[in-house]
């Protein structure tokens, strides 16, 4: 009982030191299957588990990680049900889908808001494999092309209504070679940002 009040005590007199806060105030947004392998479909997972050499490179530089929700689950369940013979750009392009991925991005970029109104900088959006309907990352000369996934389409749209407007790649697990490229230009971000301090 009487532990409260003194630490309280102790506090105000200058007695107890402070403890530090080591973050970098900056955080990188992924696709919730570089972070958790089983949100992925049937036959579409690379890792066991996670993208580890994704985390390690985030770690590495001290970089936190945002984890956006998964668009295919989100619109169509974790079994990914839609009508038979229908393929999963086929429903994540309908409304539904669209609506879903537009709504997700609303939430994705209000968490962005809250982190940046607390000094925290957005390095990058990681998106996904070229050929993913919610998550694919193709860069044209001004933003993403058409066949990028719907989802990283709303949130791209949503970020530059809200004048932020990241860089977006895609983080070609599907390939290591690719993958190697894709994590080489994360950390050419980042020694860059490192080189700021």
């Amino acid at each position: 009982m009487l532990q409260k009040p003194l630490r309280v005590i102790k506090n105000l007199l200058g007695v107890s030191p402070q403890p530090t806060d080591e973050r970098s105030h900056r955080f990188v947004a992924v696709i919730e299957c570089a972070l958790n392998q089983n949100a992925r479909d049937t036959g579409a997972a690379c890792f066991p588990d996670m993208n580890f050499p994704l985390l390690e490179l985030c770690h590495r530089y001290g970089v936190g990680i945002l984890q956006m929700p998964c668009p295919e689950v989100a619109a169509l369940g974790p079994g990914r049900k839609r009508p038979p013979g229908q393929s999963l750009r086929v429903a994540m392009d309908s409304e539904a889908g669209r609506s879903t991925c537009r709504a997700l991005a609303r939430e994705v970029s209000d968490t962005i808001d809250a982190y940046a109104a607390r000094g925290c900088e957005l390095v990058a959006v990681l998106g996904g494999n070229p050929l993913s309907p919610g998550c694919a990352v193709h860069q044209g000369e001004d933003g993403l092309r058409a066949e990028s996934g719907v989802f990283m389409q709303a949130l791209q749209t949503e970020l530059r209504r809200r004048q932020c407007d990241p860089a977006f790649r895609g983080m070609r697990d599907y390939d290591p070679e690719q993958l190697r490229e894709d994590l080489a230009w994360l950390q050419e971000r980042l020694e860059a940002l490192a080189s700021r301090k």
